[in-house]
């Protein structure tokens, strides 16, 4: 058996891509996959990449002739099932994602089954423009791309209940129940712990992820303004960097803010390598995960790296994290864009040890049984049932 995965791989630095690879790599050891990938720009990755999940065959770019470049390259494959990744923008722009039911519509009259992971479900309601008109007509695009998504695929993985029922209720896919199936995003398992004394030394706030104007990052300064007034010591990293699909004017402007409002204690490290990555979870004492995107439901990538290690977590009141985490008992939620609360949540924490240990301790256990060898298994099954079916229907 063998599967065609189209989505978009490292070098290149998106969350899709560094998802993908992490699946593939997995799934590689189960089955035979080949990767119909973007054309890469090594710029965009601050350390190698080693592509150790089965042949990987670069052919198209973001824009209007993806479906071509693509829908070519995956036919020569001649696998067995046709695993698509779907993001907003992740093939280009507006005209773009609405070509990408196209493309499905496209293989599946050359009898491919298609499944297609949805990282992101828009709510029907979402504010995207400020414009009326426009707004309206984006939220119809969506509505009629989100549902032509799922009548034309085999199956259409989501990563939480959450963003399933969204699609169920808020896009009338009742009757396409069958076919939209929960798989969750994959854990990345903790290293071991490098035994680095903490008594006495100063606490350690470690944001990490792409640093997107939607993460109200500003917030999570003033935020942290105010905690220095009560713990001077008190450090914050910032581990990230611009998205690819983004323009670079919201960090040049967060630097802006740095280097005026922010204390010195304050530290901008761009991305690190994986070991650094993991020293610096390691060392800190509370893992801030901001966002003000309430009209986006997904699933938080940074969250699931970092899940293992037992780290209590300030994350902000949205769908991305509403869907995975329980306010109180394995992080503390506050409402986006709200410094205020955040800085008391960071206050909580640091002044009850146990109350810290017990945040970490259930958010461990929740994503206990998330690995990404284990995801990769129910992907594995979930091919294997729509090669059986179509089988005996024929």
């Amino acid at each position: 058996m063998k599967v065609c995965a189209v989505t978009t791989w490292p070098p290149h630095r998106d969350g899709v891509a560094l998802y993908s690879a992490q699946l593939f790599k997995q799934i590689a050891r189960l089955m035979d996959v080949s990767v119909v990938a973007n054309i890469s720009n090594r710029q965009l990755l601050s350390e190698p990449w080693e592509e150790d999940a089965g042949e990987v065959l670069r052919c198209w770019r973001r824009g209007l002739w993806h479906p071509i470049c693509i829908s070519s390259s995956v036919l020569k494959t001649e696998a067995h099932v046709v695993h698509l990744q779907h993001g907003w923008l992740l093939y280009g722009g507006f005209i773009s994602s609405i070509l990408f039911p196209f493309l499905l519509c496209f293989l599946r009259l050359n009898r491919k089954p298609c499944v297609v992971t949805m990282h992101t479900v828009i709510a029907r309601n979402a504010q995207l423009y400020s414009n009326p008109l426009v707004n309206f007509l984006a939220r119809t695009a969506v509505l009629m791309v989100s549902r032509l998504i799922v009548k034309v695929s085999d199956r259409v993985i989501v990563h939480n209940p959450l963003m399933r029922t969204a699609l169920q209720t808020g896009y009338a896919l009742q009757r396409e129940t069958r076919k939209i199936v929960v798989i969750p995003h994959g854990v990345s398992r903790a290293s071991e712990h490098p035994g680095i004394p903490t008594e006495g030394k100063e606490p350690v706030l470690l944001l990490l992820g792409f640093v997107r104007e939607g993460k109200g990052i500003e917030h999570v300064v003033r935020a942290f303004e105010r905690l220095c007034e009560c713990s001077s010591q008190a450090k914050l990293l910032i581990v990230g960097d611009f998205h690819p699909h983004d323009r670079a004017g919201y960090i040049e402007s967060l630097r802006r803010l740095f280097s005026s409002n922010v204390p010195r204690n304050t530290w901008f490290t761009g991305f690190v390598d994986e070991t650094r990555l993991d020293r610096l979870v390691w060392t800190s004492d509370i893992l801030v995960l901001p966002s003000t995107e309430g009209c986006f439901i997904e699933t938080s990538g940074a969250l699931a790296r970092v899940a293992d290690y037992g780290k209590p977590i300030v994350c902000s009141r949205v769908p991305k994290f509403e869907g995975e985490l329980q306010n109180g008992a394995d992080c503390i939620m506050v409402a986006p864009g709200d410094p205020e609360a955040m800085a008391h949540a960071f206050m909580a924490i640091m002044q009850d040890t146990r109350f810290a240990q017990h945040l970490g301790a259930h958010l461990k256990e929740k994503f206990r049984n998330r690995s990404w060898g284990f995801v990769a298994s129910q992907h594995f099954e979930l091919y294997r049932s729509i090669l059986q079916n179509r089988s005996s229907s024929q």
